[in-house]
């Protein structure tokens, strides 16, 4: 059993391997592309010249090649929050992809994930919906849901969007999709992931970097209507009715100064 400080050095170094070219890592780490041979090398070609990032960052091209390696066989139908290279990808292997982001193409210097995606040849446009906003007000007036093989979660990383996210989709997942959580790094999200791999309706499959893959069950859809909060193997771990629970454990940090990162 690996230390606290083993295993987080251990993640920081798998996060750098993921984000590294795909020419510098072992065959183990890189994914492969089970329905476009050819969309890899176009990205590739396309990030040179358009670049690598955009306004929200970019999922690195390996880690989208694995996702779709754990992907069952026929055809895809996927969502996501957020944009950009994931767009590109989803929109070659899935037959319809619905994409919930802000439209900001309006940002200066070429900084927009939504053109990002649009300019670039390898999209296919007419396998994309988009539906423009926050997710916070998109997702829960948006009704035309259809039952989805690969969702990834990559919208609002703060307290408490990406729960909001998790609950609009978790209803929609068939038995066996993927659901994906990317920047589990981020605390917000990191609780995410902790949460669905203790939850009997998902199987946690892989770490990729930063990014988290759970495979849907064939467990029972908790009611999104209702509570069932004793059903939920995080709470029953955790629930200790002969004990004080306060909020202040003694453990806090100072936080950490993001002043001009963001």
């Amino acid at each position: 059993m690996l230390t606290l400080f083993a295993q987080r050095c251990y993640y920081r170094v798998q996060r750098r391997l993921w984000s590294a070219p795909l020419a510098l890592a072992s065959s183990r780490l890189r994914g492969r592309e089970l329905r476009d041979g050819a969309l890899p090398v176009e990205i590739e070609a396309y990030e040179k010249s358009a670049g690598k990032a955009h306004g929200a960052g970019s999922l690195p091209l390996r880690t989208l090649m694995r996702i779709e390696s754990l992907l069952e066989d026929g055809d895809i139908v996927s969502a996501e929050t957020g944009c950009g290279k994931s767009t590109i990808y989803f929109s070659r292997i899935a037959t319809k992809h619905k994409v919930f982001c802000l439209d900001d193409r309006n940002l200066p210097g070429g900084h927009s994930s939504v053109a990002y995606f649009m300019n670039c040849p390898a999209t296919r446009l007419e396998s994309v919906e988009t539906i423009f906003g926050p997710t916070q007000a998109t997702l829960p007036t948006y009704s035309n849901h259809a039952p989805y093989d690969l969702v990834l979660i990559d919208g609002p990383h703060g307290f408490p969007f990406p729960e909001l996210e998790y609950f609009f989709f978790y209803p929609h997942l068939k038995n066996g999709a993927l659901l994906v959580i990317d920047d589990i790094h981020i605390p917000t999200v990191g609780r995410l992931a902790d949460f669905l791999s203790e939850d009997r309706m998902f199987e946690r499959v892989e770490l990729i970097g930063a990014t988290a893959a759970f495979r849907r069950t064939d467990a029972p859809t908790l009611d999104p209507f209702g509570d069932g909060w004793w059903l939920q193997d995080y709470n029953r771990r955790r629930a200790d009715f002969e004990k004080v629970h306060h909020l202040k454990d003694g453990k806090r940090l100072p936080p950490i100064n993001f002043e001009g990162k963001f």
